[in-house]
């Protein structure tokens, strides 16, 4: 068991259909999340975070959702979201401004296929998070996450957080904790 409930991050799009091939891998992203002893933080909306939810929930790990609304009516009738997380927290910032609190809370942030809502999370990770965070890439998911490496090298600069690829969920939640808890170490937490 760890000492520190790692808080994981499952970014990625609101409008993959639940039953997609990466929908099942976001869903295993969650389940060893939970399996782990892990917090599973998401958007609080469809598609590929509820999937990663859902796998949390079915290793009855910790599910918190960052709604953009102000309220559980909002975030039901006004974005349409599922309220099934074990915690809700309601900015009433929309979704940039929700990405904020999302990313920042993170001590992981895990990108998966996603559109262009995944890059505004993508982009504040890599310029907000610090050297004590990880940004991990689920590789060869699809979407815009295909190619965050790339944009990151176009740069010309790193983020302070590290960035951790693989294209298996088990294994890439795996490498993130274990480089979360070498960062750790180094910096102190």
């Amino acid at each position: 068991m760890i000492s520190h409930a790692p808080k994981f991050a499952v970014l990625g799009s609101a409008r993959e259909a639940d039953n997609s091939p990466v929908a099942q891998l976001a869903f295993e992203l969650g389940q060893e999340v939970g399996s782990i002893g892990g917090i599973l933080l998401t958007g609080g909306c469809p598609g590929l975070p509820h999937m990663a939810a859902l796998g949390a929930r079915a290793t009855n790990g910790l599910t918190v959702a960052v709604s953009p609304g102000a309220s559980r009516i909002e975030h039901t009738q006004r974005y349409g979201y599922p309220v099934d997380s074990d915690v809700m927290i309601f900015t009433g910032m929309g979704n940039k401004g929700r990405n904020v609190i999302l990313v920042q809370s993170a001590d992981i942030c895990i990108f998966i296929g996603g559109g262009i809502g995944t890059l505004n999370e993508f982009t504040i990770a890599f310029d907000e998070l610090s050297e004590k965070n990880i940004i991990g890439i689920l590789s060869k998911s699809g979407g815009l996450s295909n190619t965050f490496q790339d944009l990151a090298s176009l740069t010309n600069r790193m983020p302070k957080a590290p960035i951790v690829t693989d294209e298996a969920p088990r294994i890439l939640v795996q490498k993130s904790l274990s480089e979360f808890d070498l960062r750790g170490k180094i910096v102190g937490r």
